[in-house]
């Protein structure tokens, strides 16, 4: 586990350009509000690789870590670089 602060805001700011969907607060359920699928996901992973420079393990993933902003932040935490560690 790293000691970095997850990066909620940028998250949430990557779902709204990426997906063009309002996130209603960091906290919020994006697939049981209906503003996430499959589809959506599989390209906000492929953003989020690419926004914060990480390769995220998809052999191991848990849908649980991308239900909402502050999920997917949390999880993006602990595979940032070093520079970008807080």
């Amino acid at each position: 586990m790293s000691t970095a602060e997850p990066p909620v805001e940028r998250v949430v700011a990557l779902i709204e350009t990426t997906l063009q969907v309002d996130v209603p607060g960091p906290g919020v359920d994006l697939i049981d509000a209906g503003l996430i699928d499959s589809l959506a996901l599989v390209s906000l992973i492929t953003e989020i690789e690419d926004e914060f420079a990480v390769a995220l393990p998809l052999d191991e993933f848990d849908i649980e870590r991308f239900r909402s902003a502050a999920q997917i932040a949390a999880y993006v935490a602990d595979y940032l670089p070093e520079e970008q560690r807080a």
